[in-house]
């Protein structure tokens, strides 16, 4: 191969790299971009905290008293590269199941010129985990559990609808497919882990009585909150 054919493949080569560096530039790249998972938590359960992958947050539709858990995700958003990008959307959403993140839930950012910004979510319903969106990509998520299981007291009231009203009330017991009394036992995860508010490993009585402060159903009854449009990635 002549020295000539190798100076044109090197360059060929060198502007190919810089071109797709290029294209790159300004896109959130999730392996270089960082996330700090912040949960508050009322009451205070730490076994849902740094014992479960993803972190566990309990929400409630609404912010009447006793207010359940709140999340925030802080986060620096990269490019490909590892420069800030500055101007991302950051957008809580639904990932899996339906949490319903109720109108006023949640309360996101624009990345700054170092590329940081923060999502704060305390209104949901339903199991299943919400994850922060920057510009279109997935960057963390969280898993969510909810004293809102049924909107009715048949099994078909397990499907959570994801317009109307949330709202905590007997069904969230009594329904024999998604219902806490159906849900009694030791947990297994992704079958009945979503039914156990106090992080314990069982779901119990005082997932629904809220006994000595772990915050369960009957402290939240009634608790009503609308819902807004089911949240997805842009």
């Amino acid at each position: 191969m002549s020295k000539k054919l190798i100076a044109t493949i090197g360059v060929v080569v060198g502007l190919t790299t810089c071109l797709a560096a290029v294209a790159f530039a300004g896109i959130p790249f999730a392996p270089f971009s960082t996330c700090g998972v912040s949960i508050v938590q009322n009451p205070s359960r730490s076994q849902c905290i740094n014992n479960w992958n993803p972190d566990v947050v309990r929400l409630c539709p609404s912010l009447a008293t006793p207010v359940f858990d709140s999340v925030t995700f802080n986060l620096t958003i990269l490019d490909a590269l590892a420069a800030p990008v500055n101007g991302a959307t950051l957008t809580a959403y639904e990932t899996s199941g339906t949490t319903n993140i109720a109108t006023g839930g949640s309360v996101g950012g624009v990345t700054n010129v170092l590329g940081k910004a923060s999502v704060t979510v305390s209104q949901a319903s339903g199991p299943g985990r919400i994850g922060v969106c920057a510009a279109g990509v997935l960057i963390c998520e969280v898993e969510v559990r909810s004293p809102d299981a049924a909107f009715s007291a048949l099994p078909s009231g397990c499907n959570l609808p994801t317009t109307g009203s949330s709202v905590i009330n007997a069904n969230d017991y009594s329904n024999p497919s998604c219902g806490f009394g159906a849900k009694f036992g030791a947990i297994t995860v992704g079958v009945n882990s979503s039914w156990d508010l106090d992080c314990s490993n069982v779901v119990n009585a005082s997932d629904v009585t809220g006994s000595l402060g772990k915050g369960g159903l009957l402290q939240h009854f009634n608790h009503t909150a609308p819902l807004g449009a089911k949240s997805t990635c842009p």
